[in-house]
């Protein structure tokens, strides 16, 4: 019997899903992406492992696991590790059939609302970043991140920084970013790009919606044909001696500027 398909994964297109054909299973380690996922989807857990610490904690799903046959074991704190590949899993490992991307041309070719909000990474491949703004954009409602093609999905490590947060944002892939990104202003979206010598400043910037928002990589900043796609290109003002942000940071700060500025127009309409 063939093991049920979530939603997500009936409707991801068959090139992508041949791309990742080979990619059956994906570790999570962490308590909050663990438990954010059996929340979203028990169906696709296949395995699980907890600390003597977590057992009680893990009933609900231990349960789970019975009703439905799936194994389930209780390790020391070294076998944990083996099974994580590190240290931080806080006591839980749930292996599940990934959450596969889709193609950017499904989230171009989908419907976005009016005051739609999309994040892009230019080259940011460093995990902790990754899953950090996963994790922001998840806490501002993004209605998808755009990733590299690079025929790898988010990494277990990115999954625990982002703490539930690839169970809220869907991740979309492009393996030519600017390509994509003229697409999106084909479809009416804006997009601005981040960059710290940008001359205007975010706050300065008029921003128009569906907005398109694109990260670059710390040590080159954008690439020079992303550049040539945004609409707009700002920075992110600062007023002390170090002129520089963590990229995730940065985006912290770009998307509660812009979540501001949506919801506080949709006030406007709804009030006039």
């Amino acid at each position: 019997m063939n093991p049920k398909k979530t939603p997500y994964e009936k409707t991801r297109p068959d090139r992508v899903r041949k791309q990742y054909k080979k990619q059956e299973e994906f570790t999570l380690y962490g308590w909050n992406s663990c438990m954010s996922a059996f929340k979203a989807r028990p169906e696709s857990l296949l395995r699980m492992f907890f600390s003597r610490a977590r057992s009680t904690q893990l009933k609900e799903v231990k349960a789970f696991c019975g009703e439905n046959k799936i194994p389930y074991r209780q390790l020391d704190q070294e076998s944990l590790n083996k099974v994580a590949s590190g240290v931080h899993h806080e006591g839980v490992v749930m292996v599940v059939r990934p959450r596969l991307p889709e193609s950017a041309h499904r989230l171009i070719r989908g419907t976005m609302p009016d005051k739609g909000l999309v994040v892009a990474l230019d080259g940011i491949d460093n995990p902790h970043n990754q899953g950090a703004i996963l994790r922001t954009c998840a806490f501002f409602g993004v209605q998808g991140l755009l990733v590299p093609g690079n025929g790898k999905v988010i990494s277990s490590s990115a999954a625990r920084m982002a703490e539930g947060g690839l169970e809220e944002v869907p991740i979309f892939t492009s393996s030519d970013l600017p390509s994509a990104l003229r697409d999106c202003r084909e479809r009416g979206w804006f997009v601005v790009g981040a960059d710290p010598d940008a001359k205007e400043t975010l706050f300065d910037a008029a921003i128009k919606f569906p907005a398109v928002v694109v990260m670059g990589n710390e040590q080159e900043g954008l690439s020079s044909r992303v550049k040539q796609k945004c609409d707009k290109v700002v920075r992110v003002p600062g007023e002390g001696a170090l002129q520089s942000l963590n990229v995730s940071v940065a985006a912290g700060i770009i998307l509660a500027e812009i979540d501001r500025r949506r919801k506080t127009r949709k006030k406007n309409i709804s009030g006039s």
